[in-house]
């Protein structure tokens, strides 16, 4: 017998990488009415999303070069993206 695996979200596999809260993860949704799909997540200085399968990051039309994401691991066959702060 086979179990079907539960749907992750964004900010649990987030949060399962680094091994925190999911509300810290959350809490920390970048403009959530500009980047819903996939959403962009704030935690210190830097910027993480993690688009669904086959998706791509996060663009931001105003900005196309704001970001340069960096694959930093893969949770539940989704890819997690991290892009650096500029201070």
């Amino acid at each position: 017998m086979t179990t079907k695996q539960k749907r992750r979200t964004a900010p649990e596999i987030i949060a399962f990488h680094f091994s925190c809260d999911i509300r810290d993860v959350t809490e920390g949704r970048y403009q959530s009415t500009r980047f819903a799909d996939p959403a962009v997540y704030v935690m210190g200085e830097d910027y993480f999303c993690c688009p669904k399968a086959g998706q791509k990051p996060a663009v931001d039309k105003q900005f196309p070069d704001r970001w340069d994401w960096m694959e930093i691991g893969e949770w539940y066959g989704r890819k997690v993206y991290r892009a650096k702060g500029t201070a």
